[in-house]
């Protein structure tokens, strides 16, 4: 099963369900307890007649049950308001949240209207508290042992998963020979029709599979589970292959990225402000977290996983120095890093995520020329290069 985080938004609802912003309580809309009658003394003459301290405090009470009823009639109409009664709306939410439940990090799991009630300072300062160590087995990690268990088998190669020889969806889709099911088409038609189209990215939940498949059940069961006898097809056609970085750069483009260098795999915005939407999108939208971790899979089952590096990179610069994406920042410590297979990347990728969160909690915005470095002894099978070079120098020198 595809798994991933829930998005980490500042949690919104209370345990009722309902919306905290929906539930205040109206200034005045409180019954009063007003004082008690003091008792007279004996031989002591009230100011005034008893009857009319009655009549007094009856009248009191009566004022404070009118504004109480008037209070609670205007919560019952902000509550009706706030109530989506469009069917279809219902039926995108629901399905929305359907998505939602299958990720395993529940601290994201938040509703995206109520994410624009939270300051991005208030949700930022929380992301701050997030901590990249360098171990492997961190006690205080979002983890559940399945998604360890998840996670060890892919960077060991899917070890005791068992292979249909006569399986062929997944190559036959690459080499542009059958579509994707449902609702889906031939690879090179969702290249050339689908890119940009956005709103069908969005909500098309079938296609994901097809393009980024895993050596694992998701939940589109009309998608076969990649076989490993695939893989080396896939890699032995360049077609098909180049095909794959082709569907990673339409779902960068997705993203608000594109791809600057195939080789060393850098990426950047989006050019002019066409970044913004799609970063909007990216950092309300939390299964869209799950389609990261199944794409960064994805690429390093063929010979992409030079890219994910890279990736890493801007979306921790994003998250913690620019503020664009802090939504990202607990999938991209808990999931996205963890499908790194080299060890010392994932380190020296934590080790920039901390540097940065040392310059932000310094009010210090990091140099342009601060990047993350990439070790010598990577798993990407890259020319070595000198240990104190950063990705801006590597990138220059290509």
């Amino acid at each position: 099963m595809d798994h991933d985080d829930s998005c980490n938004a500042v949690q919104c609802i209370d345990g009722s369900g309902k919306d905290i912003k929906s539930s205040e309580k109206i200034p005045g809309g409180e019954k009063q307890n007003l004082p008690e009658e003091p008792t007279l003394s004996e031989g002591c003459a009230p100011s005034k007649p008893k009857s009319a301290k009655k009549q007094k405090t009856t009248e009191e009470e009566s004022t404070t049950k009118e504004k109480t009823g008037n209070a609670q009639q205007i919560n019952k109409e902000q509550n009706k308001s706030k109530t989506n009664t469009n069917p279809t709306n219902r039926q995108i939410s629901n399905a929305s949240a359907h998505y939602m439940s299958d990720d395993d990090d529940n601290e994201n799991n938040s509703n995206n209207k109520s994410f624009a009630r939270i300051t991005r300072s208030s949700l930022f300062s929380s992301k701050l508290s997030i901590r990249f160590d360098d171990s492997d087995e961190e006690e205080n990690s979002s983890y559940t042992s399945w998604a360890q268990r998840d996670i060890a088998e892919y960077r060991n190669g899917y070890p005791d998963v068992r292979q249909y020889p006569q399986i062929k969806d997944n190559y036959k889709f690459y080499a542009n020979k059958m579509p994707s099911f449902p609702h889906g088409d031939y690879i090179d038609n969702i290249h050339d029709k689908w890119f940009g189209d956005y709103h069908r990215l969005e909500i098309h939940h079938g296609y994901i599979q097809w393009l980024f498949p895993l050596q694992e059940k998701g939940l589109n069961f009309s998608a076969e589970p990649l076989q490993k006898h695939e893989i080396e097809l896939i890699k032995n056609d360049m077609k098909a292959l180049k095909r794959i970085l082709t569907s990673y750069i339409l779902m960068l483009d997705f993203y608000g990225f594109e791809l600057v260098n195939e080789k060393t795999g850098e990426i950047r915005r989006l050019p002019n402000d066409n970044y913004k939407s799609r970063f909007r999108n990216l950092n309300t939208s939390s299964h869209n977290y799950l389609r990261i971790t199944r794409i960064l899979k994805c690429l390093g089952e063929f010979d992409y996983e030079h890219l994910k590096f890279p990736f890493l990179e801007q979306i921790l610069r994003e998250s913690i120095t620019e503020n664009t994406l802090p939504n990202c920042l607990r999938s991209c410590k808990d999931y996205w890093i963890e499908t790194l297979k080299s060890r010392d990347e994932r380190r020296a990728i934590r080790l920039y995520a901390r540097e940065l969160i040392d310059y932000q909690k310094k009010g210090i915005k990091p140099p342009q020329s601060h990047c993350a470095v990439r070790p010598t002894t990577s798993a990407t099978k890259k020319p070595k290069q000198s240990p104190s070079k950063t990705m801006k120098q590597r990138n220059d020198s290509d």
